[in-house]
């Protein structure tokens, strides 16, 4: 091999290197669903065992999320034995009330590190419908700033879990309806405005709990191009908003499937939601 050709091999390894794409961190979404040590008789969800932890933690490293938001957790003792015993060394917060729909955030340690703390937004805040007052988040968003070890640089994630469009169980199935389409119109204007007062990069990720969100939001959207993160009704209700950081700088939207066989049965997942995930570019 000539010197001119080594030297010619050599640029062009050097270039094929500079064009492939650098990813510092990977975020994700994961409704674990009623995740519970206790099991609740509210909402008639069983207990997940240590067994069934494990297999969440193994779904968990494959996603090969650094950051998940996750939603539906039964509080900060239901996260304290899950990390204690499937998932060491990994850190959480979360906002610890006495149900089993929590927003909290997972991290790994190694890859990133959470700048300051959480904060819950819009709390406190009502809304009317047909002259009556209602909470406006029953699970306010939570934001944190977390940095990318590597690159030192900082991204702030907002983990919501949406009104449902769900009139099961209701004697006025109109009403009821009409109710939850003025609620998610409060919400998501909130979620417009959280875009919009925010600096730098920001991802509002979760589950949106409906099929077409993109429609209610002013902000772009990522979801699954193909099969489904709610595979119990062939819909994708889990996307990863995106404000401050061009689409360019994000990879493909990747599923991982979380069904643990023995909480399941043949027409329904348990859990109901799969890990979506996405990596964002140095």
């Amino acid at each position: 091999m000539n010197k001119t050709f080594r030297r010619a091999l050599a640029a062009a390894f050097a270039m094929l290197l500079s064009a492939a794409p650098v990813f510092a961190m990977t975020i994700g979404t994961f409704n674990i669903e009623f995740f519970t040590m206790s099991g609740s008789s509210e909402d008639r969800s069983q207990p997940y065992t240590p067994a069934d932890m494990r297999e969440l933690a193994d779904s968990i490293r494959r996603s090969g999320a650094d950051v998940l938001a996750l939603q539906e957790i039964e509080g900060n003792a239901t996260m304290r034995f899950f990390t204690a015993t499937a998932l060491p060394g990994w850190k959480y917060f979360g906002n610890d009330t006495d149900g089993t729909q929590d927003l909290f955030f997972l991290w790994n340690p190694a890859k990133v590190t959470l700048v300051g703390t959480p904060q819950l937004y819009y709390a406190n805040r009502t809304g009317i419908f047909e002259g009556r007052k209602f909470k406006l988040f029953d699970r306010p968003p939570l934001v944190a700033r977390f940095k990318d070890n590597a690159s030192g640089r900082i991204y702030t994630l907002a983990a919501v879990h949406l009104k449902s469009m769900t009139t099961v169980g209701k004697s006025d199935a109109e009403a009821a309806q009409r109710y939850n389409l003025a609620k998610r119109a409060a919400q998501t204007e909130k979620l417009n405005e959280l875009a919009a007062r925010m600096e730098g990069p920001l991802f509002i990720l979760g589950d949106y709990n409906s099929p077409d969100p993109q429609k209610e939001v002013s902000f772009p959207l990522l979801g699954l191009r193909h099969g489904y993160s709610f595979d119990n009704w062939n819909n994708n209700l889990d996307y990863i908003g995106y404000v401050g950081i061009g689409r360019d700088k994000l990879g493909e939207v990747k599923e991982t499937e979380t069904r643990i066989r023995h909480r399941s049965t043949r027409r329904k997942d348990h859990p109901d939601h799969d890990i979506i995930a996405v990596e964002i570019r140095d």
